[in-house]
């Protein structure tokens, strides 16, 4: 497998060099959410609500810093919608904790749904400027928008199939958000002159 060179446009370039930590940051969170999900597969539908409801907001902040942060970079305005549906999200779940877990799995679904297609188009809008990393972001984004979908289409299924697909959803987009990470960092070390 070679080591390919990622090249970026010399605007983007400080944009990757700050903003890489705050993906793997995301990508590990996510990963330890999936976890959990596998490890308490039987916990209550309030502890599942908070759970997600604190990562939620967690994801939100770091979107709305990272928004802050790059004011004037292209995207930021979606990284502000981004973080703001992950906010309100994240305070439906912690407000509103005696949801049944069947209402829970819908939020769930159509909160993955909002942050994949948010995801894609964010990177889509970076891919003249980002190399190839703004790939990952796309593939990380899919695979939330699938996850949501057939949350939605099977929104029946036993409550530890639920679980363990939101962990399984979580691990693949949280390792996905890592190599996006460790691509922006790699576009941060190459710069192309415009």
């Amino acid at each position: 497998m070679s080591d390919s060179v990622v090249v970026v446009s010399e605007e983007f370039a400080p944009v990757a060099k700050r903003a890489w930590i705050w993906s793997i940051v995301r990508g590990a969170l996510m990963i330890v959410f999936g976890i959990l999900a596998f490890v308490w597969p039987l916990g209550t539908a309030v502890a599942l609500a908070g759970l997600v409801g604190i990562f939620a907001l967690v994801d939100g902040v770091i979107d709305i810093i990272d928004a802050i942060r790059f004011r004037g970079s292209p995207g930021v305005g979606l990284r502000v919608f981004l973080g703001i549906v992950s906010l309100v999200f994240g305070a439906l779940l912690l407000f509103w904790p005696h949801i049944s877990l069947g209402v829970l799995v819908i939020f769930v679904a159509i909160w993955s749904i909002l942050i994949g297609a948010l995801q894609i188009i964010a990177n889509v809008s970076l891919r003249t400027q980002s190399g190839r990393s703004w790939v990952w972001g796309v593939i990380a984004g899919a695979i939330g928008v699938i996850f949501g979908i057939v949350v939605l289409i099977w929104p029946k299924a036993g409550v530890v199939t639920l679980i363990w697909l939101i962990g399984i959803w979580a691990i693949v987009f949280g390792i996905m958000l890592i190599v996006l990470g460790i691509q922006l960092r790699k576009a941060a070390q190459s710069v192309v002159a415009p």
